[in-house]
């Protein structure tokens, strides 16, 4: 792993919570906050093996992490989820909302259910990490929401759904900042291109023809990014 010009910026006293983080770019995320000192809420939908993982690896950095089930697309358990995230760590200062599905089809194949099933994670279940985040961040506390860059560069055949429900991102943030300010909590968005994760090379072939548009990237890479963005931002 190499080393990051921002090894020496800490995050000590603070308490992170990351959704999705049981795998892929959300559990590297997780594990760059508890390098940097955070205690970290590791949060996974499913399976609790790499869940556990991660929290393992951030103890064995020197911080305190534990794993906590949740559902993001059901928001009585995003409101369990930050409640049992104070209850054990007494405070939340950075929320960062990983979770999300991918999905392909032409538009004539596309389903009311594949439709409300991937907005209902990418983006009602992240705009309702969002609003419980608000209720119980610290005042200057900081939101985190997970776009992608096949919203914001380009159109990508066979990826409208997809696309459109992590656009709203873009839209969220703006508007989310605005919200946030009274409570001085800042509202960034962070749109990954193509990282080397299981969910990416799962569906890797359905990129293939803009496959010389897109750098491949390892995982390592996106960490710094949301390592960084909660306290380098302002209003």
């Amino acid at each position: 792993m190499a080393q990051l010009a921002t090894d020496s910026f800490r995050l000590d006293g603070k308490v992170a919570l990351v959704t999705g983080s049981g795998r892929g770019i959300g559990a590297a995320i997780a594990l760059a906050l508890g390098q940097r000192g955070a205690k970290v809420v590791v949060n996974y939908a499913h399976s609790s093996g790499p869940a556990n993982a991660v929290v393992s690896q951030i103890k064995a950095a020197g911080s305190e992490a534990v794993a906590i089930r949740a559902d993001v697309s059901d928001v009585a358990q995003i409101v369990r989820l930050m409640d049992e995230a104070v209850a054990h760590f007494g405070k939340l200062d950075i929320v960062s909302s990983n979770s999300g599905v991918v999905s392909f089809g032409h538009l004539k194949d596309v389903t009311p259910e594949e439709f409300d099933r991937v907005f209902g994670i990418n983006t009602r279940g992240q705009f309702f990490v969002a609003r419980e985040a608000y209720k119980r961040l610290s005042v200057g506390g900081r939101i985190i929401l997970t776009s992608s860059n096949t919203a914001t560069v380009k159109g990508v055949p066979n990826h409208t759904v997809y696309s459109g429900s992590k656009g709203a991102i873009e839209t969220f943030v703006k508007c989310m900042s605005i919200d946030c300010g009274d409570k001085k909590i800042t509202v960034n968005g962070v749109a990954p291109g193509a990282i080397k994760t299981d969910m990416f090379k799962a569906v890797a072939r359905e990129y293939i023809p803009d496959g010389a548009e897109y750098t491949e990237q390892m995982i390592d890479d996106v960490r710094p990014i949301h390592a960084l963005l909660p306290f380098t931002s302002s209003f």
